[in-house]
């Protein structure tokens, strides 16, 4: 995302941030996107439809447990 946005990696890195604070971290990432016009409530799908697609971000791979 920092490097879609040409974000500031400051005061300390971002593994540092994860790794130290990962909760911090999510807070962080949550509040860019909520800035740049993105809907959490409506899930990538919906958000993308009112923003538009960001070149290069893709959704995340649908999860499931497999045995």
């Amino acid at each position: 995302m920092r490097a879609q946005y040409n974000l500031k990696e400051s005061p300390c890195l971002d593994c540092c941030v994860h790794f130290c604070c990962d909760a911090c971290a999510l807070c962080q990432e949550y509040k860019e996107l909520e800035k740049r016009g993105f809907d959490m409530a409506k899930g990538w799908e919906g958000s993308n439809k009112v923003v538009g697609c960001v070149q290069g971000m893709r959704p995340p791979r649908k999860q499931s447990m497999c045995f």
